[in-house]
């Protein structure tokens, strides 16, 4: 069996993470594809909204997405304890041992991958899948994944069209009363006005 796995704080999840999935997919013949909020995430902030609604919008978003993802609730129930990555797809692996990871990642990401959380692990995993975004070059993440190949780490560089879609404009045009409708799916929207998120001005 073939997963995606995308990980993220997903706050909220949008149509550009369904797209990815979407895409990745189709690529690489995948059977599934996990969506995994991060509970506590080692590198960010703690967001303001709890992990428990990041997740329960997660699985609107699964649930609207025709059987395309699965929203993978592992980080969420460690209850406090930072989300590294290696423990996630370590406990992926144990659960699905017959199977084959890739995860999804931001092009930032993969650029400093070195940098996680016992990486000489972690390259044992998965292939770790990236697109250019935000001005980097697919010419430089190719050249990035051949080093990281020469470390024992595989990697895969696809070009897929960027999106103009991310978490940060949602939560600011929810808290400046402006619409969000087609930027994330119809039941995730209709949650986050039900439940009042994202009102609170953004300094």
């Amino acid at each position: 069996m073939k997963i995606g796995f995308l990980g993220g704080t997903f706050n909220p999840p949008h149509n550009g993470h369904l797209l990815l999935a979407e895409e990745w997919s189709r690529r690489l013949s995948l059977d599934r594809f996990l969506m995994t909020p991060t509970g506590t995430p080692p590198h960010k902030q703690p967001s303001e909204v709890p992990a428990e609604t990041r997740l329960a919008m997660c699985r609107i978003a699964a649930e609207e997405s025709g059987g395309l993802l699965e929203a993978y609730d592992f980080e969420v129930r460690r209850s406090g304890e930072k989300s590294y990555s290696v423990l996630t797809l370590s406990a992926l692996c144990e659960k699905y041992p017959d199977s084959r990871l890739y995860m999804v990642m931001g092009a930032d990401m993969f650029l400093s991958l070195e940098s996680w959380y016992d990486f000489d692990r972690l390259k044992t995993l998965a292939t770790f899948c990236t697109v250019p975004r935000d001005g980097v070059s697919a010419a430089r993440l190719e050249r990035h994944r051949l080093h990281l190949r020469k470390r024992g780490c595989e990697g895969l560089v696809a070009d897929i069209p960027e999106t103009d879609i991310s978490s940060t404009e949602i939560r600011r045009r929810v808290s400046a009363g402006e619409t969000i409708h087609g930027l994330v799916p119809d039941g995730v929207e209709q949650y986050i006005y039900a439940h009042g998120l994202y009102r609170k001005p953004i300094e």
